[in-house]
């Protein structure tokens, strides 16, 4: 089963973070994969940067009908960590689950990742995964190292059939960080968007949930904002069937309120923060929740809250 990691740039490629991505995942030695970068229309690589690219066989731009069938693509960002054994963990789960798409369990690159594997392998002191591995390790995780392995005895997943649930759908629909079956993609969607994983996620009856983090990556919702309200505003609800029109419905009033949160507290120029406000507010003034308009009301200067709503 051959993975193809796609990574595209959050928006101009920071070659710095390319560079390490790509390091942390050639450094695992995993035959099974293939590196594709990207780039946005308007961008292209230096004569460098191409000589550079060739020798950690990184293709350029590759095609969506280059993807073979029966593998799985997964979307990263060059901002993104993998972290050690990651392409094994997901190899073990696909050989059992092939097929199913899979949703990968993150760190926020916002916190300390040393400070949340603490966190995590705390809250699973008890797993006999982990009192085994201590047993045949060392009694101390006094390094970061040692932190990691642990992390990676406690591998765990489970099968996931409530595809509906809208607590969920925030792991499962996100252009990256979810392994996609190649042959349930729709060759008119792009490869990185919401609207291709809602998509596959659509077409199954199960998705597979890696429980231990396996990947570092900035919250789409925070990173850039206006970006994800134009991934979720791409799917149609009106195109869904009876199944998932109130499921979607009821997400896509989550994630506005995620955004109204942040358009508080999130450093936006002020060109930018009106019209993220000026967006959310053409969406919810329909038949949504009250607390929507109240809530966005409430992060605004009356000023500006005339202009939105008078």
């Amino acid at each position: 089963m051959h993975v193809f990691v796609n990574i595209v740039p959050q928006s101009q490629l920071d070659w710095a973070c390319l560079s390490t991505l790509v390091g942390e995942l050639t450094s695992q030695h995993f035959a099974d994969a293939s590196f594709n970068l990207q780039l946005p229309t308007d961008q292209t690589l230096t004569p460098e940067q191409q000589h550079q690219a060739y020798a950690w066989d990184l293709t350029v731009n590759q095609s969506q009908s280059a993807l073979a069938p029966h593998n799985y693509l997964i979307n990263l960002r060059e901002t993104d960590h993998v972290l050690p054994g990651a392409f094994h963990q997901w190899a073990q789960v696909i050989a059992n689950h092939s097929g199913s798409p899979i949703s990968l369990s993150a760190f926020d690159l916002s916190e300390d990742l040393d400070t949340q594997i603490m966190a995590y392998v705390a809250d699973h002191q008890e797993s006999s995964l982990q009192q085994t591995y201590r047993q045949l390790a060392t009694t101390t995780i006094d390094d970061s190292d040692e932190r990691l392995l642990t992390l990676w005895s406690l591998q765990s997943y489970s099968v996931q059939t409530n595809l509906q649930n809208v607590r969920q759908l925030t792991q499962r629909i996100r252009p990256t960080g979810v392994l996609l079956p190649t042959e349930r993609l729709t060759s008119t969607l792009p490869l990185v968007s919401a609207a291709q994983a809602f998509a596959v996620l659509r077409q199954g009856t199960d998705i597979v949930r890696l429980h231990v983090p396996t990947i570092q990556r900035a919250m789409w919702v925070e990173a850039t904002p206006t970006a994800w309200l134009n991934e979720l505003t791409r799917i149609d609800p009106t195109q869904l069937d009876v199944m998932w029109q109130p499921a979607y419905a009821d997400y896509m009033q989550v994630q506005l309120n995620s955004l109204l949160t942040l358009a508080g507290r999130k450093q936006l120029s002020k060109q930018a923060h009106t019209t993220l406000l000026i967006r959310i507010k053409q969406l919810i003034d329909g038949s949504t929740h009250r607390w929507s308009r109240l809530g966005l009301l409430q992060l605004v200067s009356p000023r500006l809250a005339h202009q939105l709503f008078y």
